[in-house]
């Protein structure tokens, strides 16, 4: 049975951090930015300079060394951080729109439990989205299975967002879409001539 949605969705591995919200502490008037005080995402070690990208093209692979670089120095610096702990989003296969994101977390969680995410988008630079969620299902995901830790399959609903993370995640996702349909294009593309 076909399922309909009233958003465009799309599969990838996603650098994500998540805490889940106690009811007493949650009001949605609130930055969810605040449950993230340390968070660093490291820069890809590949990225791809699309032409498309709304910016000066010949300058993006030095702003990319210039970031590597400073991701160096913070990996140098990380030993004697003064108890700080920083935090580093781990990657997970996600099923992302711009009304919610599906993903495999590691406890299971409650229907209606609140959540606060740091989505990291792949863009050029990098986006930090910090997003607050409901829980709207939560089950033992098969591909757990065999594993020292179990996962969670996970779906959230995006609560409250803000309309500029709303146009980022829509970027991000016909960006995809565009991707895919070019490389689906060069894999398709018959050399033969007529």
């Amino acid at each position: 049975m076909e399922e309909k949605r009233g958003h465009v969705r799309v599969y990838d591995r996603l650098q994500i951090a998540y805490k889940f919200i106690a009811d007493n502490e949650w009001t949605s008037s609130e930055n969810p930015e605040k449950y993230f005080p340390y968070i660093w995402n490291k820069y890809p070690s590949s990225i791809v300079f699309d032409e498309s990208e709304e910016s000066n093209i010949k300058m993006l692979p030095h702003i990319v060394d210039l970031n590597r670089k400073i991701d160096l120095l913070i990996e140098l610096l990380l030993p004697n951080n003064n108890g700080i702990r920083i935090e580093v989003p781990a990657e997970r296969d996600i099923s992302i729109s711009g009304s919610g994101i599906k993903m495999e977390i590691s406890e299971p969680a409650s229907t209606g439990q609140k959540i606060a995410l740091c989505i990291v988008l792949p863009l050029i630079p990098p986006t930090n989205l910090f997003i607050a969620g409901e829980v709207i299902r939560s089950f033992r995901s098969e591909s757990g299975e065999g594993k020292e830790q179990a996962l969670f399959e996970t779906g959230i609903k995006f609560l409250d967002l803000k309309d500029d993370d709303y146009e980022k995640i829509v970027k991000y996702i016909f960006k995809k879409q565009r991707d895919f349909l070019r490389n689906k294009k060069m894999l398709t593309t018959d050399d033969t001539f007529y």
